[in-house]
């Protein structure tokens, strides 16, 4: 949450011509419920379920079309034991890899929704919780071939250049 992976993939959509999927948001509009309450009425697993199905879809659905697609998944996604064969040998997976004070800053512009984000009410107020959180996801991260790493001075569109870049070096590799 908060490493900028909708702003940005937006920006880096445009910039290619290529369309644009917030997972989350796709799987909020499938559902007509939102992640929480998805995750309320069905558990972790029945998301994790719903998310592989709706990551699927959209991969499998731009491939046929012929179109190609920037897709932002969702901070578990990668977790998924089912899905990261999918993300990692059907996509090019940026890693928007963002440190634990950057994310505090800006989760603290976003108290008011920790009543709908349970988990961004304890990375908020339980001490070490980001750090732990984020030192458990890097393991699975770092798989990503690409890394963008994010500094205070960064915008949406400064990463969204430099992914764009990143993007350009692999293809001419």
């Amino acid at each position: 949450m908060f490493s900028g992976k909708s702003c940005v993939g937006e920006r880096l959509a445009l910039a290619l011509g290529w369309d644009f999927v917030d997972l989350d948001r796709y799987i909020e509009q499938k559902c007509a419920r939102s992640i929480n309450e998805i995750f309320a009425l069905q558990g972790e697993d029945g998301f994790r379920a719903i998310e592989a199905e709706a990551l699927r879809d959209q991969v499998v659905m731009h491939q046929l079309q012929g179109r190609d697609l920037v897709l932002s998944l969702g901070g578990g996604s990668l977790q998924s034991y089912c899905l990261r064969p999918l993300i990692l040998e059907q996509t090019l997976c940026i890693w928007l890899k963002t440190s634990a004070d950057i994310l505090r800053r800006r989760m603290a512009g976003h108290v008011q929704e920790c009543g709908t984000r349970p988990l961004l009410k304890r990375l908020l107020n339980e001490e070490g919780a980001l750090e732990e959180l984020l030192a458990e996801r890097e393991k699975i991260y770092s798989l990503a071939p690409l890394v963008l790493e994010s500094s205070p001075d960064d915008t949406p569109d400064s990463l969204a250049s430099r992914a764009l870049e990143l993007i350009k070096e692999t293809k001419n590799e």
